[in-house]
């Protein structure tokens, strides 16, 4: 569906009733974002006001030992803060029917599109 096609509505231009065929229905729901491991998780981080930045978790890299000023020095970044995902190497490969070796050869992303996809069932 093109945007140009809907009206106010959302539903097509022309169209009687939200029931139509082309409808849209969110069956599930899933999210993993940055201080928030789900969609409740993520709606009390808003309904706070918190803030999710967090130093750099010593599991990802030694934000002090290679920040520097200068991030073009080879080696270095002038990164010390981000938004990070936790537990990011908990990934249960027998579940998904993944050997350890599949699921190490995996980018880390479809990993976790798989958990949120089943999460969102």
């Amino acid at each position: 569906m093109v945007e140009s096609e809907l009206n106010g509505t959302g539903n097509r231009a022309g169209s009687a009733s939200a029931d139509s065929a082309d409808g849209i229905a969110v069956v599930g729901l899933a999210c993993r974002l940055p201080g928030a491991a789900d969609p409740a998780a993520f709606w009390r981080l808003l309904s706070e006001g918190a803030d999710a930045i967090t130093d750099v978790p010593p599991d990802r890299w030694d934000g002090a030992a290679l920040a520097d000023a200068d991030p073009s020095a080879p080696g270095r970044t002038d990164i010390r803060r981000g938004g990070f995902l936790d537990r990011i190497g908990h990934f249960d490969a027998g579940f998904f029917g993944l050997s350890p070796k599949e699921a190490a050869a995996m980018d880390p992303q479809q990993r976790l599109v798989l958990e949120l996809a089943w999460e969102a069932k």
